[in-house]
C-alpha cells in the first residue's frame, strides 16, 4: 500500500499546480488504511475481516471562497482529478466568501512517522481467546498501517505514516459485572497477563455490592477515569474561541482566578502520541503545546480558522486536543490501595458531562471496576454512583499524589476511519464528591 500511495502523493503537487489557474489554489487531503479486525464474544472470534480504504478530498479556493469534493475508492488518475477540478470550478462562483478561510501558502515538504507492520495479529487474537478460556471475553482488536497526507498546488507535500494494534476488550461474569482494558500495541505475552488481571478483578466484582451514601470520599481515579473527565472538559476547555468568549469551563483558570495543583503539567503532545504534525490546510503543528504548567494556564489551542479570527498563530488542527499528555508523579501502582487506606478505587466512569461550567464541575457515573477500599484492601464493588466534583478540587486543593505510571490510552474511534493519537495520563489520588 505505502509505495503505491507515496508515489502518487509525491507527484500530486505538480499535478495540482498544472490544473490550477493563476488565481486558484488546490488542496488535497488524503487518508488510507489497511486494517485487520476481529470481534470477540465468549472468548471466540465471531467476526473477522479486513478493511482497505482510501479517500481524497479536493478543495478549490479563490480568494476567501472555497469548495470541496470527496472521492473514495481507487486513486484518481489525471483525468479524474481534472474532472473534479472542473466540477468545483463551475460551482465555486455561487459560494459566498468565508471570512475565516485560512490556507497555508508556504510550500512545505515533510514526511513524519513510520510504516506500521505487525505480522502477529492472528497469534495475538488466539492468545487472548485461549487465555480467557471459558470466560465471556468480548470486544474488538484492530491492527494495520495508516497514511494521512496534505498536498497542494502551492507546493505542499506533507505525509504522515503510522498505525497500531489496539485491543479494546472486556470480561463479563454471569451477573453482568465487567472489567474492561484498552491496550495499544500489546504483545502475545501481554495478552495472558491482561486476562489474568481482569479475571482477578472480576472475582472481587462478584462480592456483594456496596452502596455509597452522599458525601466526600478519598479516592484513586485511574488513568482511564481521569482521561474520561479531561476529555469532557476538553471539548470547549482549551480552544481560544471558548476562552475568549467566556464559554470555556476553564475560563477562570485562564483568567488566573483559579489554579490547579503545582504538580499538574498538561500538554497537547502530538509527537509522543504519533499524531499527524500538520493540518488539512497545510500548516505545520508544534510537537508539544503546554496547556497547564505548575497548575497554571498557559497556551490555548488555535485552529487555522480561529487563528485567522483572533490574529494569532496556528497550533492545533481543530482546537480540541487529540493527544493530551500529563506528567507522572511518584505513587506506584503497588502503593495505591495502601495510600487510599479507606475510600474509593474508581477504575472507569461514563456519562460524564459538565454540571457547572463556571466552577468547572464535572459529573459522571462509576462503571466497571470501581471498588470500596478499607484498610488498603478491596472490599467489594460499588453500586452505580454519581460523582460531581470541580476539577479545581480534583486536580487542585484535594490532589494528594499523581501515579508514577503514565498509561497510554489509544484513540479507539473507528467509525468511518480509524482515529489518530492517544491520551497519556497517570492516575490521581484525590477526593471526590458522591451525590447519589
Amino acid at each position: 500500500m505505502n509505495e503505491r500511495i507515496e508515489s502518487f502523493l509525491q507527484a500530486l503537487p505538480d499535478a495540482l499546480s498544472q490544473l490550477a489557474h493563476h488565481d486558484e489554489r488546490l488542496y488535497v487531503e488524503f487518508y488510507a488504511e489497511e486494517t485487520q479486525y476481529a470481534r470477540l464474544t465468549q472468548a471466540k472470534v465471531n467476526q473477522s475481516g479486513g478493511i482497505h480504504q482510501e479517500s481524497l478530498t479536493l478543495t478549490l479556493a479563490v480568494g476567501q471562497s472555497l469548495l470541496s469534493l470527496t472521492m473514495e475508492g481507487d486513486l484518481p488518475d489525471s483525468d479524474a482529478l481534472k474532472a473534479m477540478v472542473e466540477t468545483l470550478r463551475k460551482d465555486l462562483p455561487h459560494v459566498p466568501e468565508d471570512p475565516w478561510c485560512h490556507l497555508d501558502t508556504c510550500p512545505r515538504r515533510e514526511t513524519t512517522g513510520s510504516t506500521y507492520e505487525f505480522e502477529g495479529f492472528a497469534a495475538l487474537v488466539n492468545t487472548y481467546c485461549d487465555a480467557a478460556h471459558h470466560q465471556d471475553l468480548v470486544g474488538i482488536l484492530l491492527s494495520g498501517p495508516q497514511i494521512y497526507a496534505v498536498c497542494s498546488s502551492v507546493g505542499h507535500c506533507l505525509i504522515h505514516r503510522g498505525g497500531s494494534t489496539i485491543a479494546d476488550l472486556s470480561v463479563f461474569d454471569k451477573d453482568h459485572n465487567a472489567v474492561k482494558r484498552v491496550r495499544k500495541d500489546p504483545q502475545t505475552q501481554d495478552a495472558v497477563a491482561d486476562i489474568q488481571a481482569m479475571a482477578q478483578s472480576l472475582k472481587t466484582m462478584a462480592r456483594p455490592a456496596i452502596t455509597l451514601q452522599p458525601g466526600t470520599y478519598r479516592a484513586w481515579l485511574s488513568p482511564e477515569a481521569i482521561a474520561e473527565l479531561l476529555g469532557t472538559v476538553s471539548w470547549y476547555g482549551f480552544s481560544i474561541e471558548a476562552i475568549r468568549s467566556g464559554g470555556s469551563p476553564l475560563w477562570m483558570l485562564y483568567q488566573q482566578e483559579q489554579a490547579l495543583s503545582p504538580q499538574i503539567y498538561l500538554s497537547e503532545n502530538r509527537q509522543s502520541a504519533a499524531a499527524p504534525m500538520f493540518t488539512a490546510e497545510g500548516f505545520l503543528l508544534p510537537s508539544e503545546v503546554p496547556l497547564i504548567c505548575d497548575g497554571k494556564a498557559q497556551e490555548s489551542l488555535r485552529s487555522p480558522r480561529s487563528a485567522r479570527e483572533f490574529g494569532t498563530s496556528v497550533n492545533s488542527s481543530s482546537g480540541y486536543p487529540e493527544s493530551l499528555s500529563m506528567r507522572e508523579g511518584s505513587l506506584h501502582d503497588l502503593e495505591v490501595l495502601r495510600s487510599i487506606h479507606t475510600g474509593l478505587y474508581i477504575g472507569r466512569v461514563w456519562y460524564s458531562n459538565i454540571s457547572d461550567p463556571k466552577s468547572c464541575r464535572v459529573t459522571a457515573m462509576t462503571r466497571y471496576d470501581c471498588f470500596w477500599v478499607e484498610n488498603g484492601e478491596l472490599q467489594g464493588p460499588l453500586s452505580p454512583a454519581r460523582m460531581d466534583s470541580s476539577l479545581y478540587r480534583l486536580l487542585g486543593e484535594d490532589l494528594e499524589a499523581l501515579g508514577a505510571r503514565v498509561a497510554i490510552l489509544p484513540e479507539t474511534h473507528s467509525y468511518g476511519q480509524r482515529g489518530w493519537g492517544s491520551t497519556q495520563v497517570p492516575g490521581v489520588l484525590t477526593s471526590v464528591t458522591i451525590t447519589l
